[in-house]
């Protein structure tokens, strides 16, 4: 049986790539690279710092671009929604009384604050959650899903990390914690299907994998 429920954001809950690829695409612009969005798509859903790492930013230009990139958001927010069925979810999950839900992510506690408790307050159905600022690795490493185990005393025996990239399914494995993928969104990799433990294909279907 999963008791402890943890989730990624981008991508799992929220659909938020259009906003943070665009408005990347557009600050690497400002600098003269010249990407097409398929080209950075492939980077989502880890840090913006290894994010800009993987397509060969020097070090030192990192975080005066994330700064840019950052504020360009602000034009892209308005393409970032909640998927159809989460929410509904999300609160089914919390009234468990048996199960623990909770939040770790790529997002910077700030960006938290304002996706998950002031825009989109999915928050209220969570118990805890980990931010990127809180570990010193982001995924793919297994940092933070290993603090959110310590700050909680998860068994990881009974929890499953659901998210929907190769940087979700890479950090649960390092952290030994099973993950669900969900096929929401964009298209996932057979690969990623393969090494998957479970697959969920609409939000509701998150509820069976209690009595997994």
């Amino acid at each position: 049986m999963m008791k402890n429920f943890v989730f990624d954001v981008d991508g799992t809950l929220i659909d938020s790539e259009k906003m943070y690829m665009l408005s990347m695409q557009r600050a690497l612009a400002d600098t003269g690279r010249q990407f097409e969005y398929d080209q950075l798509s492939p980077t989502f859903g880890t840090t913006g710092a290894i994010a800009l790492k993987q397509i060969g930013i020097p070090d030192a230009e990192i975080p005066g671009i994330m700064a840019v990139w950052q504020d360009y958001t602000k034009d892209t927010y308005d393409t970032m929604h909640v998927y159809p069925g989460v929410e509904a979810a999300l609160k089914q999950l919390h009234e468990n009384s048996q199960i623990k839900t909770a939040i770790v992510t790529s997002k910077a506690a700030a960006e938290y604050q304002r996706d998950l408790v002031e825009n989109f307050p999915l928050d209220r159905y969570m118990d805890n959650h980990v931010t990127a600022d809180e570990v010193k690795r982001g995924k793919p490493a297994p940092d933070s899903l290993l603090a959110l185990v310590k700050k909680m005393s998860l068994d990881v025996a009974d929890t499953v990390y659901v998210g929907d990239t190769i940087y979700d399914l890479q950090a649960a494995h390092a952290a030994g914690i099973a993950f669900a993928l969900v096929t929401w969104g964009a298209e996932k990799d057979q690969a990623l299907i393969r090494d998957s433990e479970y697959i969920v294909d609409k939000p509701h279907a998150l509820l069976d994998l209690i009595t997994k």
